[in-house]
Parts: structure tokens; C-alpha cells; sequence
């Protein structure tokens, strides 16, 4: 009896060594799993970077315009009467006092010298309104001379915006006739007063160097240079995050992204000022940056 307990013992002595011992590999097993799942649970968001450098950045404000000529003026007749001769067309050149038709003031049973019409510019016939044999009175325009070597652009601008554009100011102006080419322009003539009836502020600029293709009537428009900074940082600005309590960026940080705070300046087009938050040499994440949080494990691309 005894021996067989004896028996029974070292059997449960060496199953309880041997249970303990798988406890302790299982154990082991477990601990190593957990380590390898969790290596690969990091995952690291690709991202695109460019270099934070300065730059020059330029604010526009656009407007629409219509090609006008400096001087323009409507010629009316001295008297009333009957037209007899008109001596001009559209597209004449004429010069100052020089005659453009004649009127026949006279009556039934009264004769009268004819009366000239002269026009009171130098330029370019560009209306005739009236034909041949009409009956004319002192008020009907006869014709419209202008100077179309001087041409202007005319545009307005409301009341918002009067304090942005200023004599002297560049502007960049472009032609539907002339797609894709851009012209120089200077503003020449800022009205003292706004038109109460437009709360507008009547303005006017002239190409720095005038090209015969610009004929009067034409549309423009204008990209009024209102702000220029020059060594400054500058961004793209679909790299910056904005929210109601502010704008950020991510910049790389070792593997991991950083979140920073900026402060936005000027802005035109993808361009954006920085007023601070970032510093030249910082590398800007400009890829990828929607999908990261502050301190996300990132891996460089290039896209």
C-alpha cells in the first residue's frame, strides 16, 4: 500500500513540473505574440516634404475694365438745318478745326450760307451717326473724334476696396483676344469722390507699353498689385490646415510629425505668408498631412 502511494506521488510531482513548465512557455509564447503584434500595429503614414525657404509674395485684386480713349468728344452743329455734305467716315483720321460737314440752315423763302461743322479734336473718327439729307438741330451729334493712339482703361471699384488701389500702383491685365498674354499696366487716375449712385470710385490705368492689337471697347481685366513682401517665409498654402481656433502645419521631426501653429499673412493663389510658427530649413510636410496627427510615425515619399 505504501509503495503504491509512493507511486501515485512522484507521478503527480511529475505532472504538476510538467504543467508547470508548459504554463511557463505558454507564458512566454503569449509575451512574445503581444511584442510582435504590437510592432505591427505602428504604421507609418507616407508623406511628401518640401523645404521651408523665403521668398517673395505678391497680394492681387482683380477687376473688370473696358479699353477707353483718353479724350473723346461729340461734334455738334452750329445751327439747325439740313445735312448737305458729309465729309467724314468712320476710321478717318481728322485734325482740329477741320470741316466735317455742312449744314443748310435755311428756310422757305430764306437762303442761307452754309454751315460748317468742324471737329474740335485731333484723332480718329469713330461714330457717325447721322446719314446724309438728315434734318439736324444744334444737338444732334454729327460724329465722335477720339485719340486712339492714348488709350486708357477705365474701371471702377466699390467702396470696400477704394483704400487698396492707388495712383502709381502696377496692375497685370489681360485680353479675351489675346489668351494667355499678360500686360503691364500702370494706375494713371483715382477720382476724388465716390458715385453715390454706385458707391464706386471711378479709376484708370494705361499699358506701359501701348500695343496696336489694344483697340477701344475692348474688355480687360485686371490684377491690381495691392501688397508686395519680398524675403519672407512663404508656403504653399494647401499645406495648411485651418480650423475655428486656428491654422497649422505638420513639419517632419526625426519619424514623427509635428504639429505647429502658424500665423497666415498675405495669401494669393497656393501662396501663403507665414507670420510665425515656422523657419527656414524646417521640412514642411505638403503631402499626406490630412491623414496625420501630432506625433504619427511618418515615412518620407517621393511622389
Amino acid at each position: 500500500m505504501k509503495k503504491r502511494n509512493a507511486v501515485i506521488i512522484a507521478a503527480a510531482l511529475i505532472a504538476c513540473s510538467t504543467f508547470t513548465s508548459c504554463t511557463r512557455i505558454q507564458t512566454l509564447l503569449n509575451k512574445e505574440k503581444q511584442e510582435v503584434v504590437q510592432e505591427e500595429v505602428v504604421i507609418s503614414t507616407p508623406v511628401g516634404i518640401s523645404t521651408v525657404e523665403k521668398g517673395s509674395i505678391t497680394e492681387f485684386h482683380k477687376f473688370g475694365g473696358t479699353v477707353t480713349a483718353r479724350d473723346s468728344v461729340t461734334i455738334l452743329p452750329d445751327a439747325a438745318g439740313k445735312l448737305v455734305n458729309l465729309l467724314v467716315q468712320e476710321g478717318d483720321k481728322v485734325s482740329k478745326d477741320q470741316i466735317i460737314a455742312e449744314i443748310d440752315p435755311s428756310r422757305a423763302g430764306q437762303n442761307y450760307r452754309l454751315s460748317p461743322v468742324k471737329s474740335t479734336l485731333e484723332g480718329t473718327v469713330t461714330s457717325v451717326p447721322v446719314a446724309y439729307g438728315a434734318t439736324v438741330g444744334q444737338g444732334t451729334p454729327i460724329a465722335v473724334v477720339q485719340t486712339l493712339d492714348d488709350l486708357e482703361i477705365s474701371f471702377s471699384v466699390i467702396e470696400k476696396y477704394v483704400t487698396l488701389v492707388d495712383e502709381g500702383k502696377k496692375a497685370i491685365v489681360t485680353f479675351d483676344a489675346f489668351p494667355g498674354e499678360e500686360f503691364a499696366a500702370t494706375i494713371t487716375f483715382v477720382s476724388p469722390t465716390l458715385d453715390t449712385a454706385t458707391r464706386s470710385r471711378s479709376i484708370k490705368a494705361k499699358l506701359d507699353n501701348p500695343d496696336e492689337r489694344v483697340i477701344a471697347g475692348m474688355y480687360a481685366r485686371l490684377s491690381v498689385i495691392t501688397t508686395e513682401k519680398s524675403d519672407v517665409i512663404v508656403i504653399p498654402y494647401s499645406a495648411v490646415s485651418v480650423t475655428n481656433s486656428g491654422s497649422y502645419v505638420f513639419v517632419l521631426d526625426g519619424d514623427k510629425a509635428r504639429k505647429v501653429d502658424v500665423e497666415i499673412g498675405i495669401r494669393q493663389g497656393n501662396e501663403a505668408e507665414i507670420l510665425s510658427g515656422l523657419q527656414a530649413g524646417d521640412q514642411l510636410v505638403t503631402r499626406g498631412q490630412t491623414l496625420l496627427t501630432d506625433g504619427a510615425s511618418v515615412r518620407v515619399i517621393n511622389y
